[in-house]
Protein backbone atom coordinates (compact mmCIF):
# COMPACT_ATOMS: atom_id res chain seq x y z
CA UNK A 1 0.00 0.00 0.00
CA UNK A 2 1.24 3.50 -0.82
CA UNK A 3 2.05 6.12 1.76
CA UNK A 4 -0.11 9.25 1.60
CA UNK A 5 2.68 11.20 -0.12
CA UNK A 6 2.93 8.50 -2.80
CA UNK A 7 -0.79 8.60 -3.66
CA UNK A 8 -1.32 10.40 -6.99
CA UNK A 9 -3.12 13.71 -6.52
CA UNK A 10 -6.04 12.71 -8.78
CA UNK A 11 -6.73 9.72 -6.52
CA UNK A 12 -6.85 11.85 -3.40
CA UNK A 13 -9.89 13.73 -4.63
CA UNK A 14 -12.12 10.73 -3.93
CA UNK A 15 -11.95 11.72 -0.25
CA UNK A 16 -13.53 15.08 -1.11
CA UNK A 17 -16.85 13.23 -1.19
CA UNK A 18 -16.57 12.32 2.48
CA UNK A 19 -15.90 15.90 3.55
CA UNK A 20 -18.99 17.04 1.65
CA UNK A 21 -20.97 14.27 3.34
CA UNK A 22 -19.63 15.41 6.72
CA UNK A 23 -20.80 18.96 6.06
CA UNK A 24 -24.26 17.81 5.05
CA UNK A 25 -24.42 15.44 8.00
CA UNK A 26 -23.79 18.36 10.35
CA UNK A 27 -26.64 20.32 8.79
CA UNK A 28 -28.85 17.23 8.96
CA UNK A 29 -28.08 16.70 12.65
CA UNK A 30 -28.97 20.26 13.58
CA UNK A 31 -32.14 20.25 11.47
CA UNK A 32 -33.28 16.93 12.93
CA UNK A 33 -32.56 18.22 16.43
CA UNK A 34 -34.85 21.18 15.80
CA UNK A 35 -37.49 18.89 14.32
CA UNK A 36 -37.47 16.44 17.24
CA UNK A 37 -37.86 19.31 19.72
CA UNK A 38 -41.06 20.50 18.03
CA UNK A 39 -44.22 21.21 19.98
CA UNK A 40 -47.10 19.83 17.91
CA UNK A 41 -49.54 21.90 19.99
CA UNK A 42 -48.14 25.07 18.39
CA UNK A 43 -47.59 26.38 14.92
CA UNK A 44 -43.83 26.57 14.50
CA UNK A 45 -42.86 27.56 10.97
CA UNK A 46 -39.16 27.49 11.85
CA UNK A 47 -39.49 23.86 12.88
CA UNK A 48 -41.23 22.98 9.62
CA UNK A 49 -38.49 24.86 7.77
CA UNK A 50 -35.90 22.74 9.62
CA UNK A 51 -37.68 19.60 8.40
CA UNK A 52 -37.33 20.85 4.84
CA UNK A 53 -33.63 21.52 5.42
CA UNK A 54 -33.23 17.97 6.77
CA UNK A 55 -34.89 16.53 3.67
CA UNK A 56 -32.69 18.68 1.41
CA UNK A 57 -29.57 17.53 3.27
CA UNK A 58 -30.60 13.88 2.90
CA UNK A 59 -31.28 14.33 -0.82
CA UNK A 60 -27.90 16.00 -1.27
CA UNK A 61 -26.16 13.23 0.68
CA UNK A 62 -27.84 10.56 -1.43
CA UNK A 63 -26.77 12.33 -4.61
CA UNK A 64 -23.21 12.63 -3.27
CA UNK A 65 -23.20 8.93 -2.35
CA UNK A 66 -24.36 8.01 -5.85
CA UNK A 67 -21.58 10.11 -7.38
CA UNK A 68 -19.05 8.53 -5.03
CA UNK A 69 -20.31 5.03 -5.86
CA UNK A 70 -20.06 5.73 -9.57
CA UNK A 71 -16.51 7.02 -9.26
CA UNK A 72 -15.47 4.12 -7.05
CA UNK A 73 -16.94 1.58 -9.49
CA UNK A 74 -15.05 3.24 -12.36
CA UNK A 75 -11.80 3.10 -10.38
CA UNK A 76 -12.42 -0.52 -9.34
CA UNK A 77 -12.99 -1.56 -12.95
CA UNK A 78 -9.83 0.22 -14.11
CA UNK A 79 -7.82 -1.37 -11.30
CA UNK A 80 -9.24 -4.80 -12.13
CA UNK A 81 -8.35 -4.33 -15.80
CA UNK A 82 -4.75 -3.54 -14.86
CA UNK A 83 -4.57 -6.55 -12.55
CA UNK A 84 -6.14 -8.85 -15.13
CA UNK A 85 -3.62 -7.72 -17.75
CA UNK A 86 -0.78 -8.56 -15.32
CA UNK A 87 -2.29 -11.99 -14.63
CA UNK A 88 -2.70 -12.67 -18.36
CA UNK A 89 0.93 -11.72 -18.91
CA UNK A 90 2.08 -13.98 -16.07
CA UNK A 91 0.03 -16.89 -17.43
CA UNK A 92 1.42 -16.36 -20.93
CA UNK A 93 4.97 -16.29 -19.53
CA UNK A 94 4.33 -19.48 -17.54
CA UNK A 95 2.85 -21.20 -20.60
CA UNK A 96 5.83 -20.12 -22.73
CA UNK A 97 8.25 -21.41 -20.08
CA UNK A 98 6.55 -24.83 -20.12
CA UNK A 99 6.69 -25.06 -23.91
Amino acid sequence: MLTYDEIPHERRTICDYTSRLDERNGVLGIALGIWMARDDAKTEPDVRWAANIAMDAMDAMLAELHRLRSRLMTEIRASDDIRNARVDEMLADAKAARA
